[in-house]
């Protein structure tokens, strides 16, 4: 959630500029849909407004976009001291301090065990690659809003996961009561 204390005159604005540009007017629902549909779970969303969209998660390119939201707000807003606060929400994150452990002989780390490693049925260069982004947003947001004095202004709230329920793709209805619970 990104807030901007000051007038919202840039807001209608951009709202303004959708209503012009049908390019820009994409349905609040199909973007919705379009930024969740994750790889591997759901196919590209297809809609069109004055062009065809196929879009994929968002997340591909901005897992955390609380760095691309603040970029955007202090380019088209030219904000001041103490004029932004970012609610960053994620999605839990699960214990992983040893799930992957080299082990004693380096040598039996190659390239199978990068790209799948039976103990933990994972792929480790897959989740270090979709984990290691967010992460680094975070980090870099909160050195820029330690460097401006806003460091109050920041708040990542990420709910902590057990690895057994931080698996995507597990609806069962056990399951998701178990997830409502650890928020």
């Amino acid at each position: 959630m990104l807030q901007h204390k000051s007038s919202n005159s840039r807001f209608s604005d951009s709202y303004i500029a959708a209503k012009r540009d049908k390019l820009k007017d994409a349905r609040t629902a199909d973007v919705c849909v379009g930024t969740t549909a994750a790889p591997s779970y759901f196919p590209p969303y297809f809609f069109k407004t004055t062009v065809d969209f196929n879009l994929a998660d968002g997340g591909l390119a901005a897992n955390n976009p609380s760095l691309v939201a603040v970029c955007e707000v202090m380019k088209e807003q030219k904000i001041n001291d103490r004029k932004l606060l970012i609610l960053s929400l994620g999605t839990g994150e699960a214990e992983q301090s040893d799930r992957y452990v080299v082990g004693d002989d380096p040598s039996k780390w190659g390239i199978l065990r990068w790209l799948w490693y039976s103990e933990n049925s994972g792929s480790p260069l897959i989740e270090i690659l979709t984990t290691a982004s967010d992460e680094m947003i975070s980090t870099y947001i909160s050195t820029i809003f330690q460097y401006c004095g806003w460091e109050e202004n920041y708040y990542r709230l990420q709910a902590a996961l057990k690895l057994s329920d931080a698996k995507m793709d597990d609806a069962r209805p056990e399951n998701l009561k178990n997830l409502e619970q650890i928020v």
